[in-house]
């Protein structure tokens, strides 16, 4: 009687303490944007408003890469990592979702090793932030050798546009961590949890990037980051 009654209560508590959990994780997750924030607004002050909103290759489904082990000279930070890589952060933790169940976009796993700067230990292998960027422009790894009149997107100009979020490049991205929606950086600073029907649909339409990189699904992104900018 008394392991019945035991087991029933754990059947009730658990779907509770379950939702009270993921509810911390994307409060947590909230404050890592508006950390990440801080870090643009650094990062634009001491280069001209420019920032890496963008995206790598053809494809803008590629925009959440931190760390390239192909870019010369023995690979390096890249798109958003350039934050990481001019020490704006304390800690890479801020860069990944707490509620993310994918090792390939959690730190530093088998799956996805983190680059130690201070002992110069680089991966041979890309790596992956949790977060990925606004795909504004498709912006090359190396930025010492740009076509000229080459300028990253200026900051200023996305006060009321989403500039960052948490992955949405597929619909697998949504359903390894928070499942029926994502949280998005504006410009102006503010982070908001954001759902829909239609944000939905259109998530749960893209399937995984393509190897090589294609712009097949471009449009997609475009649209979703729109729907995005509604929500301000």
């Amino acid at each position: 009687m008394v392991i019945g009654i035991i087991a029933l209560l754990i059947a009730i508590l658990l779907p509770a303490l379950g939702k009270a959990s993921e509810a911390a994780k994307r409060a947590n997750c909230l404050s890592n944007l508006r950390q990440v924030d801080q870090a643009f607004l650094f990062y634009a002050m001491t280069n001209h408003d420019q920032v890496p909103l963008g995206y790598r290759t053809a494809s803008k489904q590629y925009n959440s890469m931190v760390f390239s082990a192909t870019a010369p000279p023995s690979g390096q930070y890249v798109l958003f990592g350039l934050l990481y890589g001019a020490k704006l952060f304390s800690s890479p933790a801020v860069l990944f979702c707490p509620s993310e169940s994918n090792p390939k976009f959690m730190l530093d796993t088998s799956d996805n090793p983190w680059p130690d700067a201070l002992t110069g230990a680089w991966p041979t292998q890309n790596v992956q932030a949790g977060y990925g960027a606004r795909p504004e422009m498709q912006i090359p790894d190396d930025l010492t050798n740009v076509p000229a009149g080459f300028a990253m997107p200026k900051l200023t100009r996305f006060k009321n546009l989403a500039i960052f979020a948490d992955l949405t490049s597929a619909g697998t991205r949504v359903r390894t961590r928070h499942r029926n929606g994502v949280n998005v950086l504006y410009g102006d600073g503010s982070a908001r949890w954001v759902t829909g029907s239609d944000i939905m649909a259109l998530l749960n339409t893209l399937p995984e990037p393509s190897l090589p990189p294609v712009a097949t699904y471009n449009a997609q992104q475009d649209a979703l980051w729109q729907m995005f900018d509604q929500q301000f």
